[in-house]
């Protein structure tokens, strides 16, 4: 027992000073350098969620993605579109939900996450599209066809790419997404029209806790500490999101969705937030209609952020309708 105890004492201290050792580089890393605490948290979520961090470059543009399953050895592959300020990570928790045998790949779009980014680039939704279908050339998935899932920004870019690369899709599921004129105003263009701050570019702690607050309708508690590093990140890229924000709204722009919902043949699932505060709900009766064939899903008692939210409610919701679809369509 004495000599078991000799043995055990010394490996106690160890334990202990590499858990001291790590708690001290966390806390120097959360006051001196939040950006960088910021990006290994991502890459925990993303190792979490089993995904491998990838990179592929098209001449001097590098697209950074995340990779689950091989797209040779499964009969679905999914590709993954994030919203606006959003990056590939917010799909990590959707992804749990679905099944191994599925090909699941997410992408940052240009300037987001990791993907590069080029602040005197076009970053209007035409232009994203056509970085979209690089990628998708890059990497092959032009082999056969895909599942493209967008969200918010993402669903308005997946939405415009289904309606000119039609050939390449199993199917198309908008998760809420922009680019609709929606027949009631949503509390964030309602907000953004009569002058407000635009509370999608927090730049301090307190701000990102209300972005929270408003694109969720469940109650998310953020640690202030989380708060703080996420903020700290996020204000260093604010100026471009701005940029990209005016590029996507412009008259020309706001609505070029709903202009082609109509050239989209491809089968679509609209998934939408009952309680969305960005982009309000009343949109999807204008997709119904112009998409041929669209099944619709409201999500009750649900905000925009549906991956935060509901992220196993709304895989089972894709699950059920791509396993819907005659095997000749996937």
């Amino acid at each position: 027992m004495v000599l078991w105890l000799g043995l055990f004492l010394p490996l106690v201290g160890v334990v202990a000073l590499a858990i001291f050792l790590i708690w001290a580089v966390v806390v120097t890393l959360y006051f001196a350098s939040p950006h960088v605490l910021s990006h290994v948290i991502h890459r925990l979520t993303i190792f979490r969620g089993g995904f491998t961090l990838k990179y592929v470059s098209v001449g001097d543009f590098t697209f950074s993605y995340v990779e689950r399953g091989k797209s040779e050895k499964a009969e679905n592959v999914i590709l993954m579109v994030h919203g606006f300020t959003g990056d590939k990570g917010i799909w990590c928790l959707t992804g749990k939900a679905i099944p191994k045998t599925f090909h699941l790949v997410a992408v940052d779009l240009p300037g987001h996450g990791y993907t590069t980014r080029k602040h005197h680039d076009d970053h209007s939704i035409p232009a994203q599209v056509a970085k979209l279908h690089q990628f998708v050339l890059a990497v092959g998935l032009d082999k056969k066809k895909f599942h493209l899932v967008g969200l918010s920004m993402g669903g308005f870019v997946a939405g415009v790419f289904a309606s000119q690369y039609s050939s390449l899709l199993s199917s198309l599921v908008l998760m809420c997404p922009a680019g609709i004129n929606a027949p009631k105003m949503s509390d964030f263009i309602n907000n953004i029209a009569n002058g407000g701050k635009n509370y999608l570019l927090p730049d301090n702690p307190q701000d990102f806790q209300y972005m929270i607050k408003k694109v969720s309708h469940r109650k998310i508690f953020i640690p202030f500490f989380i708060a703080k590093i996420m903020s700290a990140a996020r204000s260093q890229s604010n100026s471009f999101y701005e940029k990209v924000l005016t590029e996507i709204v412009r008259p020309d722009q706001r609505y070029l969705l709903q202009d082609v919902l109509e050239n989209i043949d491809v089968p679509t699932l609209t998934l939408w937030g009952s309680n969305d505060l960005i982009l309000d709900v009343s949109a999807v009766d204008i997709i119904r209609e112009k998409v041929k064939n669209c099944q619709v899903e409201i999500m009750s008692s649900c905000g925009h952020a549906i991956t935060l939210e509901r992220p196993w409610k709304s895989a089972k919701l894709i699950l059920k309708f791509i396993n819907s679809l005659p095997k000749t369509e996937r």
